[in-house]
């Protein structure tokens, strides 16, 4: 069985992150080993308050075991990272693994910003180590938000897939050979653009959107693509694939009356995630 190291937070109430992330993997049939980053009462979107503990020093002194046992991982996959030394702890797990002459598929999720803004903790100088954090990934997948800060751009809601494409060739020459930009819009359609530089090759995914924003679905949408390609499938599919189970989970929830704040209600397409190995 494949093994990924999933870096995320983990939220006890409400489906984001790591109680997204787990139950994907395990329908994907892979195996998850975590290094949480943080410990969330609630998910943070739609909750007036909550509490918040920093796993920063938890995060070190696990790594110290795992490396003292030498294990290896087929793959390292990162989510939300709250501060540059997390940041620089995730890079010491990759650099790490390619001690033990292990060569892990790194997808970095640069979860900086949504809807034009960074998020409340993100300065310009967890943004530039971001970038270099980007740059040992194999993968990455930011939405639309993300792109613009990594490339340092102005956001541009209307941006044309030929262009979104252009932005994507862009991220890649930072480092990544596969690059998924997610929350792209065209009309009535949300778009993921994904570029693979080995090929030279870029497709534009397209799923009906509906009028609703869960939290979880980037997480949702990375931890399949982490999982298929980890499994050998190649990038290009694996992404086309990832938008369109993503969009039916949005679908499902929505046509459920899922509470916005609750989440991505990943339980509805367990099924959808398994029929994805046959």
């Amino acid at each position: 069985m494949k093994t990924v190291v999933a870096v995320h937070d983990l939220s006890c109430h409400a489906k984001s992150s790591l109680t997204v992330v787990i139950p994907t993997l395990a329908a994907l049939g892979v195996e998850a080993s975590v290094l949480p980053t943080a410990l969330l009462s609630t998910q943070t979107d739609g909750f007036d308050s909550y509490v918040y503990v920093d796993l920063t020093e938890t995060m070190e002194r696990v790594l110290d075991h795992w490396e003292s046992l030498a294990l290896r991982f087929d793959s390292i996959y990162s989510g939300f990272l709250g501060s540059q030394r997390q940041i620089d702890t995730v890079s010491r797990l990759i650099d790490g693994q390619y001690r033990l002459a292990n060569h892990p598929l790194v997808l970095v999720d640069p979860v900086l910003g949504d809807q034009g803004k960074p998020y409340g903790p993100v300065s310009g100088e967890l943004i530039g180590r971001m970038e270099h954090l980007v740059a040992k990934a194999d993968v990455i997948t930011p939405n639309l938000t993300e792109a613009a800060l990594l490339l340092h751009r102005p956001f541009e809601p209307g941006l044309k897939t030929d262009e979104a494409i252009g932005w994507a060739k862009d991220l890649s020459a930072l480092g990544p050979r596969c690059v998924a930009i997610t929350s792209v819009m065209d009309g009535a359609q949300g778009i993921t653009v994904a570029y693979d530089a080995k090929t030279d090759k870029a497709i534009a995914s397209r799923q009906s959107y509906v009028p609703v924003s869960y939290p979880g679905c980037g997480d949702l949408f990375a931890a399949i693509l982490c999982a298929l390609m980890v499994r050998g499938q190649d990038f290009l599919t694996a992404a086309d694939r990832c938008a369109t189970v993503v969009s039916k989970a949005v679908h499902l929830s929505w046509e459920r009356k899922t509470e916005q704040r609750k989440g991505v209600a990943v339980e509805l397409i367990m099924g959808d995630l398994a029929g994805m190995l046959l």
